[in-house]
C-alpha cells in the first residue's frame, strides 16, 4: 500500500538550475547544466581540473552571471 505525504511534509525545491551555460571566449566552461536540490539534500560537485566546477559555483552565488540558462533559489 502506498501512502501519499501531505503537501506540508514534501521537500521544497531550494535550488533549480536549467540549461546553465558560461563561456570564456570560444571555450565553454559550463555547457547546459541542469540540476535541482531539495530542502534537506546535500549536493557534492566533483570533476576534473578545468571541468567548470568553480565557474558553476560562482554563477550560483551571483558573482559571475551565466551566458544562458536559469537559476532559481527558493523559487525566485
Amino acid at each position: 500500500m502506498t501512502q501519499e505525504q501531505p503537501a506540508a511534509l514534501e521537500s521544497a525545491k531550494v535550488l533549480n538550475v536549467v540549461g546553465l551555460t558560461k563561456s570564456y571566449g570560444g571555450l565553454k566552461a559550463v555547457d547546459d547544466v541542469s540540476l535541482e536540490v531539495l530542502e534537506g539534500e546535500i549536493l557534492a560537485l566533483v570533476g576534473d581540473n578545468g571541468a567548470g566546477k568553480s565557474t558553476l559555483v560562482k554563477s550560483l552565488a551571483g558573482a559571475q552571471p551565466p551566458d544562458g540558462g536559469r537559476i532559481e533559489i527558493n523559487g525566485v
